[in-house]
C-alpha cells in the first residue's frame, strides 16, 4: 500500500510539472519550428511550381504567337489564290461566251457556262476538246482552285493548333492562380512568432541551396570566338534598374509589369536591340559562352529543375550585371545572386548578344 501511495505521488507530481511547463492548448517551440519548416517547404514548392508554370506559359504563348503569324500569312495567301481562281474562272467563262457568240459552241460548252456542269464524264469530254490557250486557261483554273483548297485545309489545321494553345494557356493560368491563392493563404496564416521562424527557415534553406548549387552549377564551354558584348549592354542594365520593384505578370513586357523574358526584352529595347518574347528563343538567338566569360549585359538562362541533355533556356532568363549578380523578375524586378536565388536550380546556360 505504501508503494502504491509513493507511485501515485510520483504520477501526480509529474502531471503537475507538465501542466506547469505546458498550459492546456499551448504549443511548444519545437512544434512551432516544425510547422514553420513545413510552411517554408510548401512555399518553396509553390515557388518552384510557379517557375515551372511560367516556363510552360512562355513556351505556349510563344508558340501561339508563331501560329498566329502563320495563320495571318496563310489567310493572306489564301485570299491571293482565291483571287487567282476567280480571275481564271472569269477568263474561262469569257472564252466560253465568246465561243458561243462566234458560233463555235458545241454541246460541251455548257459545262463552262453552267454553275451545275453535269457529270464528270461531260466535263472530261469537254476538257479533252480544248487545246492551246483554252487548255491553258483550264489548267490555270484547276491549279488555282487546288491551291485555294489546300490553303483552306492548312488554315483549319493552324486554327485548331492555335485553339489548343489557347486552351493550354488557360489551364496554366488556372494552375498559377490556384498556387498564388495557396501562397496568400499561407502568408495570412503566418503571423507573429511563427513568421519569424518561417523567415529563419527560409534563410536556412536558401543558404543550403546556394551552397549545393554552387557546387554543381553549369559552367559551360569556353568560346574563344565569342564576340565582344554589344554596345547597348550598359544602357540595357541602366534601363532595367529603373524598373526595380516593378511587378510580375504573365506575358507582360512593361512598362510597369513584366514576365522574365518580357523584362529582358524591354530593357534591351530601350537601347534599340530587338529580342524575342520567349527565353528559349533568346537562348537560341545569343552566342554561347561559359560562366567564366560572363560580362555585364550577357544573359543567364535556366532550364526546368532536373533537366538533362542540351540546355534550352526555356524556364527563365536574367541579365548579368557583374559581381555574380543578375537583374530579373524574382518576386518582381529585383537584383539577386546568380547562384542560389532559385531553390537548388543553378543556371543552365549563358548567352551573349553580339554587337549590332
Amino acid at each position: 500500500m505504501k508503494r502504491l501511495a509513493v507511485s501515485l505521488g510520483l504520477v501526480v507530481a509529474a502531471l503537475a510539472a507538465s501542466l506547469t511547463l505546458r498550459p492546456a492548448g499551448a504549443v511548444t517551440i519545437a512544434e512551432k519550428r516544425a510547422e514553420a519548416a513545413e510552411i517554408s517547404a510548401r512555399l518553396a514548392g509553390l515557388d518552384e511550381q510557379a517557375m515551372r508554370i511560367n516556363g510552360q506559359y512562355e513556351t505556349a504563348n510563344y508558340e501561339l504567337l508563331q501560329l498566329q503569324e502563320k495563320i495571318a500569312a496563310t489567310r493572306a495567301y489564301m485570299e491571293q489564290t482565291r483571287r487567282e481562281a476567280d480571275t481564271a474562272r472569269t477568263e474561262v467563262r469569257t472564252y466560253a461566251i465568246n465561243a458561243y457568240s462566234n458560233g463555235d459552241r458545241d454541246s460541251t460548252i455548257d459545262v463552262v457556262l453552267s454553275s451545275e456542269p453535269g457529270t464528270g464524264v461531260q466535263r472530261q469530254m469537254y476538257l479533252e476538246t480544248l487545246s492551246g490557250n483554252r487548255q491553258d486557261l483550264i489548267d490555270r483554273l484547276r491549279a488555282a482552285e487546288q491551291r485555294a483548297g489546300e490553303d483552306e485545309k492548312a488554315l483549319a489545321v493552324l486554327e485548331r493548333d492555335a485553339q489548343g494553345k489557347v486552351d493550354q494557356i488557360a489551364e496554366l493560368k488556372r494552375s498559377a492562380d490556384a498556387a498564388a491563392a495557396e501562397v496568400r493563404a499561407l502568408n495570412n496564416r503566418v503571423q507573429g512568432e511563427l513568421r519569424a521562424l518561417v523567415e529563419e527557415e527560409n534563410r536556412r534553406r536558401a543558404e543550403a541551396a546556394a551552397r549545393a548549387a554552387a557546387g554543381r552549377g553549369f559552367t559551360g564551354v569556353v568560346n574563344n570566338n565569342a564576340p565582344n558584348p554589344g554596345g547597348g549592354a550598359a544602357g540595357a542594365i541602366a534601363a532595367g534598374k529603373t524598373k526595380i520593384g516593378a511587378g510580375y505578370s504573365w506575358g507582360a513586357a512593361g512598362p510597369d509589369v513584366f514576365d522574365c523574358s518580357g523584362f529582358v526584352m524591354w530593357a534591351y529595347r530601350q537601347v534599340g536591340i530587338s529580342l524575342p518574347h520567349y527565353s528559349g528563343a533568346m537562348y537560341r538567338s545569343t552566342v554561347r559562352i561559359a560562366q567564366s566569360q560572363l560580362q555585364p549585359g550577357d544573359l543567364v538562362f535556366w532550364d526546368p529543375q532536373g533537366w538533362s541533355g542540351e540546355p534550352s533556356g526555356s524556364q527563365h532568363v536574367a541579365i548579368y550585371i557583374g559581381g555574380g549578380q543578375v537583374i530579373h523578375t524574382a518576386n518582381g524586378v529585383n537584383i539577386t545572386s546568380m547562384i542560389g536565388w532559385w531553390s537548388s536550380n543553378p543556371p543552365s546556360g549563358y548567352g551573349r548578344i553580339a554587337a549590332r
